[in-house]
């Protein structure tokens, strides 16, 4: 086994980003797309026995690549890029694969190694905001975006981020309120999530996220209000570098988040879907 290697099993922007990031030997990347890929199938890529194994495909695919990665490898490191798992069964079913693997599995949700640390004093509600641009071209370019079967809508791909940072900062979420709409592109699920959300500290959190915005309108933030002041808390639009945190402090279960708290950062998801639409949609196909 090489020291300090690394596979990536999805050969698209988010990998070649960390790659380029991260202080590690790259062996290569493994994608269906050949033009992308340095390996020819998964198995070639286990065979490469590399320390570390990132999942980085279209979100449905997270289970299928992670169950025959975490079932195949022993003593490895396997991390996911978010949304971690589309579907809460699936969190269920890789749950109990790990139970019986000696390897470890980390979600990546890297934003929130970043932030600054909140310091408002008691705080009395806070509002988040997703302001991205995704024109109909992006979604046009791959048959799977804007999908519920296979994607999800601004709240599963842009908005997962602030949602647990929102968890991270603010604490567990108890009620979820939601409406949503599809307002500037012709796709299946919502380009537009505005809602409520309680903490269990009674926190309120208004949001509002949307993908119809103009390039140079990118805002993402978390503001909180507090006793002693306002504090803004922004939150990178793409990519930003808390991969390179992560990848360097993977050995520090005390830093590094749990697979069941993304797994509540998506049961928050969830649940606005619940609430929006009367179920959740995501991993159907409509």
């Amino acid at each position: 086994m090489k020291e300090n290697s690394i596979i990536f099993i999805g050969g698209g922007k988010v990998s070649q980003h960390v790659a380029q990031l991260v202080n590690l030997d790259v062996l290569g990347f493994y994608d269906v797309d050949k033009s992308k890929s340095t390996f020819n199938s998964l198995e070639d890529t286990i065979a490469a026995d590399a320390d570390i194994y990132v999942i980085a495909t279209p979100s449905s695919d997270h289970i299928h690549t992670f169950t025959n990665l975490c079932t195949q490898l022993e003593n490895k490191i396997i991390t996911i890029e978010k949304p971690t798992f589309l579907t809460m069964k699936d969190f269920e079913v890789a749950e109990n694969i790990i139970k019986k693997s000696t390897n470890k599995v980390y979600p990546v949700f890297q934003h929130r190694y970043t932030i600054p640390k909140l310091n408002v004093g008691k705080v009395y509600h806070a509002q988040a905001r997703v302001n991205q641009c995704r024109p109909q071209r992006y979604y046009d370019q791959a048959d799977w975006r804007g999908t519920w079967e296979h994607d999800g809508g601004v709240l599963t791909n842009q908005g997962v981020h602030t949602i647990d940072i929102i968890r991270y900062v603010l604490g567990d979420i108890k009620d979820v309120n939601f409406e949503m709409n599809t307002a500037g592109v012709d796709i299946e699920t919502e380009d537009v999530a505005c809602g409520i959300l309680r903490t269990i500290d009674d926190v309120l959190v208004s949001v509002s996220m949307t993908t119809t915005c103009r390039p140079d309108d990118y805002v993402t933030e978390l503001t909180v209000f507090g006793e002693d002041r306002i504090q803004v808390i922004p939150i990178p639009s793409r990519y930003g570098t808390g991969h390179k945190f992560f990848y360097e402090n993977l050995s520090n279960d005390a830093i590094i988040q749990s697979m069941s708290d993304a797994k509540k950062t998506m049961q928050v998801i969830h649940n606005a879907y619940e609430s929006a639409f009367g179920k959740s949609m995501l991993g159907e196909h409509v």
